[in-house]
């Protein structure tokens, strides 16, 4: 009967030490995972484009933006000015060296600034021949349908030319109407008014044959 007693209350106390030692140990805590997600970092600032008219603005459209390439006569570099007239010009024939050809001769038409600001010249110039007195003889010069369409901006003392293809008038026979040639009356592109370009030569007063044709001004 003794060690019955003896038994439980050894049973009692382990069971008691047992629950003792479960109240004592702390409670798991699941790991966090490796692949799961985090804090996000904070995403980099977008950039702002500049207001119309700040610096930054204006340096990008000035960097993106492209102009048009205009050519330039004799001299320095400058302000591209009005179109070229004829007061403000001088003219003369200089003939190509190597320029001759069958029946024909080619030449330079040369023009230049004698004004004090810089002029544009774009297109063909009138050209015919002309009498001591003035008077034109003959036709004016055809226009060549080759030459290239070129804006050239002539500085003060600068120039520009176009080249002229002068046929021998006495090619014409009786027909000519051979008559003496003082200069070469030209007509800057879209102006009225003309400058003389000295010449001695022969030309044909008969209107029927043109004589010279004439290119469109470029930078000399």
């Amino acid at each position: 009967m003794k060690r019955n007693r003896l038994w439980m209350a050894m049973a009692a106390a382990s069971l008691g030490a047992a629950a003792l030692a479960g109240c004592g140990q702390s409670q798991d805590v699941a790991p966090a995972s490796a692949s799961g997600t985090g804090t996000p970092a904070p995403a980099a600032p977008s950039a702002v484009a500049a207001p119309p008219g700040s610096p930054a603005a204006t340096a990008t459209a000035t960097a993106t933006s492209t102009g048009t390439a205009v050519a330039t006569g004799t001299g320095a570099a400058v302000a591209t000015g009005g179109e070229c007239t004829a007061a403000q010009l001088k003219a003369s024939i200089v003939t190509q060296p190597g320029g001759g050809a069958a029946g024909s001769v080619y030449r330079n038409l040369v023009v230049q600034n004698t004004g004090s600001t810089a002029c544009t010249l774009q297109g063909y110039p009138g050209v015919s021949y002309m009498d001591a007195a003035g008077k034109q003889v003959g036709a004016p010069a055809k226009r060549n349908p080759e030459a290239a369409m070129t804006a050239v901006v002539v500085a003060p003392g600068g120039s520009a030319v176009a080249e002229v293809q002068q046929t021998n008038a006495q090619n014409y026979g009786d027909g000519c109407e051979l008559t003496e040639v003082a200069g070469v009356r030209v007509y800057p592109p879209n102006d009225t008014a003309s400058l003389i370009a000295p010449q001695s030569t022969v030309g044909c007063a008969n209107a029927q044959i043109v004589l010279m044709t004439v290119g469109t001004f470029q930078p000399a």
